[in-house]
């Protein structure tokens, strides 16, 4: 007769004791994390995604070899990073101490947690600029990753893990609140830098689209083979209108566009 197990015969691999918390009838992830669900995931997404790259074996896949594995693993790491700084801090809200975008949030909270691993790993001091103004400069140590950053990541991503599976909210909520404060306390005056952050502010990249189209010249009229030309435009609201109105050349399409925006627009705010 095989033993039937309760949630409560687990044990917690962090702290080695039995759990004390579970998804009771009728809860999952979404209405016991409900506010702070999202960017929690995203975070847990993101450290997922750097302890991976570790590994050169899922490098491989995508055809990365081990010379220019390091290059990429370096390359991943510092962009989480320097974004945790940057961007980030862009998408909080100090009258309201909260984060508008769950991404940002999230990649802080990282930035956090390698900053507080210590040992040279991440750095980020106030220094003043080439123009003369206060400007941030940030460094991470590429001997360090793969030891103290895998290690700080590892371990995170495992508290983050089992505080989900146990719907262990308290402590997730403390954890995250705590890595998620952007205040001027320490070595890490945050809630000063955002200033800093936002004044070197860059305007927002614009991917625009470019267009395929045939040229009218059958390079093999035997096999139907057609000279393509690719179209580029120049990255502004003008290429942008530009790229659009060239690809959608038949007007029905607005038609269409315009009556989907009348009908959603008691959805949305002016």
């Amino acid at each position: 007769m095989e033993q039937q197990i309760t949630p409560s015969d687990l044990k917690n691999p962090i702290t080695n004791d039995l759990i004390e918390s579970w998804y009771e009838d009728g809860e999952n992830y979404d209405s016991v994390f409900t506010t702070l669900g999202s960017a929690y995931e995203e975070c847990r997404a993101e450290c997922v995604g750097l302890l991976l790259c570790l590994d050169k074996n899922f490098l491989k896949i995508f055809g990365i070899d081990d010379k220019k594995a390091d290059i990429i693993i370096y390359a991943n790491w510092l962009s989480m990073v320097v974004t945790g700084v940057s961007k980030c801090l862009e998408m909080y809200q100090p009258k309201t101490s909260s984060w508008m975008q769950s991404h940002s949030q999230a990649r802080f909270v990282i930035l956090q947690v390698l900053i507080e691993a210590g040992e040279g790993l991440v750095t980020v001091v106030e220094k003043t600029g080439t123009d003369g103004k206060p400007d941030l400069e940030l460094a991470l140590n590429e001997s360090k990753i793969n030891t103290v950053g895998r290690k700080a990541i590892s371990d995170f991503l495992l508290k983050l893990q089992v505080y989900k599976s146990t719907a262990d909210i308290k402590s997730a909520r403390s954890m995250f609140d705590k890595y998620s404060a952007v205040n001027n306390e320490g070595q890490h005056p945050w809630a000063k830098w955002r200033d800093i952050v936002l004044d070197k502010k860059q305007p927002r990249k614009m991917f625009v689209q470019p267009n395929l189209s045939l040229n009218g010249e059958e390079l093999y009229p035997i096999y139907k083979f057609w000279a393509v030309q690719l179209k580029s435009y120049d990255s502004s609201p003008t290429g942008l209108v530009q790229s659009w109105i060239e690809r959608f050349q038949d007007v029905s399409i607005y038609e269409d566009l315009e009556s989907l925006r009348v009908k959603d627009k008691s959805y949305f705010t002016d």
